[in-house]
């Protein structure tokens, strides 16, 4: 398993930058083209959690392994000082996140809101 990190300033601004690192290793992995859509997707509704739509002071850190056949992507808001930030998905982001990832999940660990997608190929 590889993995490739990236650090991006808590702004929807850069979610692109997520996106286009996602859908690039998606295909070096394998995925259809409709497989690296749904999983670009699942990663930018995650991610916006985490910006909020104003943006945040401080970064995302995004974390992809990459296996044979699937692409875990973990995200982390890790923010200077501390900020509101919703760590429940609405009804709406939880039915496109089962339609489009094999798992998906929002939480939050010792430093803030965090969140896990698992993709698998054809799956």
């Amino acid at each position: 398993m590889e993995t490739v990190s990236i650090r991006i300033p808590a702004s929807p601004e850069y979610l692109h930058v997520v996106r286009l690192v996602t859908s690039g290793l998606a295909a070096r992995v394998g995925f259809t083209l409709d497989d690296i859509e749904d999983l670009k997707i699942g990663v930018d509704e995650l991610a916006a959690y985490l910006t909020g739509p104003q943006g945040r002071d401080g970064a995302l850190e995004i974390r992809f392994s990459v296996g044979d056949d699937h692409i875990e992507i973990h995200g982390a808001a890790r923010v200077g000082t501390p900020q509101a930030m919703r760590t429940d998905l609405t009804e709406m982001s939880r039915m496109i996140l089962e339609t489009v990832a094999d798992s998906a999940v929002l939480t939050e660990d010792d430093l803030g809101p965090c969140f896990r997608l698992v993709k698998r190929r054809g799956a």
